[in-house]
């Protein structure tokens, strides 16, 4: 019989050219370098970078590569998703769904790649800003394709739909208008992903409602962490004098 996807493949193997870099894996110097750009490196996060690229348009570029970066890592759990939740007995109609999600992941990706080439950068002059725990850190029971389906596609791809309205607001104001259109076909995108998990997330519980409380749970702990997470940033902005402008 062959061995299951998880068998065969070490966990976060996924490879990249160049490859993934978190700002703690950089040297000091390129630390340094980083900070100079950004005025510190806690200044590298997506809620703080759109607010500084308002005011210079030389911020969309580490902007768009904070984007990027949860791509790429959207190529790699849904094309591993797409193959282990066969493991779970789940619908041949989902594993094409997520299958062409993948494919929509490729997609941005490009379309962010070009972007960073618009505004003159490239995959590899700003590091990675990595979302959530690494796939060997997640417990067998959370596994589940249910509770996968709350936490990934309806909550952090419902954080994605917002963080790319919001992007797309700001090019709009400050002229950037490549930005702008690439990332109105992002949302069409989210806005198919997050009704996707919502689809598939009632059929798998339809039989078995437990797994949808449980997965439900899932969620609003996932929410809760990423509004933690962007209310961190926006304290540091009002500490530090910035203040978030409302999105039209």
């Amino acid at each position: 019989m062959t061995r299951a996807l998880r068998e065969r493949i070490g966990p976060n193997q996924a490879k990249r050219e160049p490859p993934y870099r978190t700002p703690m894996e950089l040297t000091p110097e390129q630390q340094k370098t980083l900070a100079d750009k950004l005025g510190g490196l806690q200044n590298y996060n997506p809620v703080v970078l759109r607010e500084m690229a308002r005011k210079d348009r030389h911020f969309f570029a580490p902007l768009i590569m904070a984007i990027l970066s949860a791509e790429f890592r959207g190529i790699d759990f849904f094309g591993r998703f797409t193959v282990e939740s066969q493991e779970y007995d789940v619908p041949w109609h989902m594993t094409l769904a997520f299958a062409r999600q993948t494919f929509d992941e490729s997609r941005h990706t490009l379309l962010n790649m070009k972007l960073l080439e618009h505004l003159g950068s490239r995959v590899g002059e700003y590091p990675d800003i990595i979302l959530g725990p690494q796939r060997d850190e997640i417990p067998p029971e959370e596994l589940d394709p249910a509770v996968l389906l709350a936490r990934v596609n309806v909550a952090l791809e419902g954080f994605a739909l917002t963080t790319f309205e919001e992007i797309r607001a700001l090019a709009e104001q400050t002229g950037e208008e490549m930005v702008a259109h690439c990332h109105d076909y992002n949302m069409a995108d989210e806005v198919t992903h997050v009704a996707l998990g919502d689809y598939w997330l009632e059929k798998l519980s339809q039989n078995q409602p437990w797994r949808k409380d449980r997965a439900r749970a899932a969620q609003q702990e996932f929410e809760q962490n990423i509004a933690m997470v962007r209310q961190m940033a926006r304290s540091y902005m009002a500490a530090n004098g910035q203040q978030e402008a409302p999105t039209p």
